[in-house]
């Protein structure tokens, strides 16, 4: 044992190589930069050896760090798959499904009632983070994913096409309706998403297909998840975009409104996504009736 370096120093060396560089580790691990500098300093100290070539701002892996990389890397997979099992064996057998806050709010929980009709005594477990990173495929039955249905060894269902709108309370919505596309983007007041990975359509898209002709973008209010958005939409602070499939059951309320008639579109959607053996389980097929009965199409199945 005395002669491992410190694991904290190891997680951010590897972060660091996976990602090719200091910031994005810095970012992925939710420290500053410095703490990341910091830690490379102290393995090198350990090591004895320089494992980056310092240029400027550029930090570029020598042939050292490349080579300890792949060991730790084997390591760490390793160990990762062993925690993975153990945690299956000790849970409760059930159902554990992913997926990000918005949809388990706003989509996902009343579906589940249906699901339980049907498996009363299936226990069932929902997990949410907003970041696809953040949910290990092999550590649940399945996940609802946000993509274009390509996922390696996995199998997936489309549930909902990417088709957004944007939307307000009955309340704003009123006080909006004589507005034109620019004047409700320059004007507000909109909710924006934070998406730091890019994924999702946001109000400059809007701008480019819907209003190129507005002169600015209303700076609003940023929000880190859809579920939030939503809320604070439903409460009348502000406009924001409607992923619809999510929010179909607060149009048909009267609880929003959609703000236009022509959304945007994309070949990208939301996903029940898991494994072959999962979906032709019991509980697999009837999911897959209680999320969307009858409608889904075949699914697709990306192998290597």
């Amino acid at each position: 044992m005395r002669d491992l370096p410190s694991l904290k120093a190891i997680r951010v060396f590897e972060a660091c190589i996976r990602l090719g560089s200091f910031t994005k580790a810095a970012r992925e691990l939710n420290v500053g930069q410095p703490a990341v500098s910091h830690q490379i300093q102290a393995l090198e100290q350990d090591l004895g050896v320089l494992l980056f070539d310092r240029n400027g701002g550029q930090t570029v892996p020598t042939a050292e760090a490349q080579a300890y990389w792949r060991s730790v890397s084997s390591a760490l997979d390793e160990i990762a798959r062993s925690t993975r099992a153990l945690r299956q064996r000790a849970r409760q057998p059930g159902l554990t499904l992913a997926t990000y806050p918005g949809i388990a709010m706003f989509w996902l929980m009343p579906k589940l009632s249906t699901l339980k009709q049907t498996e009363p005594d299936l226990a069932v477990r929902v997990v949410t983070s907003e970041r696809d990173q953040d949910i290990p495929l092999d550590g649940v039955d399945c996940a609802i994913l946000f993509g274009d249905g390509d996922w390696l060894g996995f199998e997936s269902h489309l549930l909902m096409p990417e088709i957004v709108v944007p939307i307000a309370s009955p309340s704003l919505a009123a006080r909006l309706q004589e507005r034109s596309r620019e004047a409700i983007l320059e004007k507000g007041p909109l909710i924006h998403l934070e998406d730091r990975d890019r994924r999702w359509f946001t109000w400059q898209d809007w701008r480019d297909q819907r209003a190129a002709k507005a002169l600015q973008i209303e700076a609003g209010i940023k929000v880190t998840n859809h579920g939030i958005a939503i809320h604070e939409t439903l409460t009348g602070h502000g406009i924001s975009l409607g992923w619809m499939g999510v929010i179909d059951g607060l149009l048909t309320n009267g609880l929003l409104v959609a703000l236009d008639t022509q959304p945007l579109t994309s070949d990208r959607g939301y996903y029940l996504v898991g494994t072959s053996a999962f979906f032709g389980s019991r509980i697999g097929k009837s999911l897959i009736d209680a999320l969307d009965p009858g409608q889904l199409p075949q699914p697709r199945l990306v192998s290597e």
